[in-house]
């Protein structure tokens, strides 16, 4: 149980830094023009509305049993390394 409250508690970090992040990105992609900004605001808000979701996912699993837990551990880490990963991908092409 120990375990399960540590990854839910540096899950919630590592979203909260997400945040962060994708707020200075979005101020980045103020300075682009025309299409490229357009595409970049589109690509940060869904990268927002999955980062939104991440959290309300997160919340429900606050109180699952061992069972649960050990299925949503696997699925949680594999969402969290998609989504990190279109910030990188959103991140990169902000820098072009």
């Amino acid at each position: 149980m120990e375990e399960q409250k540590t990854y839910l508690k540096r899950m919630a970090e590592n979203l909260e830094k997400l945040d962060t992040s994708i707020s200075e990105l979005k101020a980045g992609a103020e300075k682009a023009t025309g299409e490229a900004k357009a595409d970049l605001k589109r690509r940060l808000e869904d990268l927002r509305s999955t980062l939104d979701l991440a959290r309300q996912r997160l919340e429900v699993f606050k109180g699952v049993s061992a069972e649960e837990w050990e299925a949503f551990k696997g699925g949680a880490q594999k969402a969290w390394d998609d989504l990190r990963a279109d910030f990188e991908k959103i991140k990169a092409k902000l820098k072009k």
